[in-house]
């Protein structure tokens, strides 16, 4: 069977509606997707992987990572949906979007309101012509993504009149806000903004995205649900279950080197974490048991 990538946008527009969310799982390897995806089937759910530049590298290139995309989604029968996540350059995004693509983000929430707008409508312009969701960022998140690092003084949070305006102007599908979220590890205890979301939600029509979703308290995600979050981002807390696993194998009496013994139980782990997500995540349209 061989199947094609799917475009996010529709998935989350039913998500807003039903108020549910994805989990946006970071993929680095095939063998780690495919553990992950087996659970979207079981689910029922849709397999959101999301990529940035770092993990591109690790599979050689855009190319090779659409390929382990659509071999996973010939493997299974939910859609699959790889994105681009926090793109920064147009032409990066473009080549994207020419491998093979579906979903991207063009992150310009370095630069003031005006210049966003310009940058990213930009990039809304050409991928529309594909078919191609695109997520736009208003506000800076704090913590480190791909070499750019904000701290917590520095991180600004989602102006919702702002958001409002960037939606109509750029003409993007999803919008990531700033909430109090971190990308990577929290360094001091986490205080997720539900208010400044609820306003957010109000003057925002289109599905709302967090990052930084490791390590962030699950019943504030489930919160957040609640008002407009259909996407949350899940890396550092992938590569956590996988670094953990592999210690603690090589750690254990009688452990010999082999890629079973050394990847099995990071591949089940992964597997078990990716579920509990999906269910915290979906917990509004799944039933207890599936």
């Amino acid at each position: 069977m061989k199947r094609e990538l799917s475009p996010l946008k529709d998935y989350l527009v039913d998500a807003r509606e039903r108020k549910y969310a994805l989990g946006g799982f970071c993929i680095w390897t095939y063998a780690y997707g495919r553990a992950i995806a087996q659970v979207a089937q079981k689910l029922g759910l849709p397999m959101l992987y999301i990529i940035g530049d770092a993990e591109v590298k690790f599979f050689g290139g855009l190319d090779n990572a659409v390929a382990a995309a659509k071999t996973i989604a010939g493997e299974v029968d939910v859609p699959v949906i790889l994105h681009a996540d926090h793109f920064r350059d147009y032409d990066k995004i473009c080549q994207a979007i020419d491998a093979g693509f579906k979903s991207v983000m063009i992150d310009a929430s370095a630069y003031d309101l005006e210049e966003n707008i310009e940058r990213t409508a930009r990039v809304v312009e050409y991928a529309h012509r594909y078919g191609v969701t695109v997520e736009g960022e208003l506000g800076k998140i704090a913590g480190c993504e791909q070499k750019l690092s904000l701290s917590q003084e520095e991180a600004l949070q989602t102006d919702p009149e702002e958001a409002a305006v960037f939606v109509e102007k750029t003409g993007i599908d999803l919008l990531a806000v700033s909430i109090g979220t971190v990308h990577g590890e929290y360094h001091f205890p986490p205080h997720i903004n539900i208010p400044r979301l609820q306003k957010i939600h109000s003057r925002v029509s289109i599905p709302l995205v967090m990052h930084g979703g490791s390590g962030t308290p699950e019943d504030k995600v489930q919160e957040a649900v609640n008002y407009g979050i259909t996407k949350v981002n899940l890396a550092t807390d992938l590569v956590r279950v996988v670094g953990e696993s592999t210690a603690h194998v090589q750690s254990g009496d009688g452990f010999g080197y082999s890629v079973a013994n050394m990847y099995a139980p990071a591949y089940e782990r992964l597997a078990d974490f990716a579920e509990h997500k999906m269910r915290l995540l979906a917990k509004n349209i799944l039933p207890d048991k599936v």
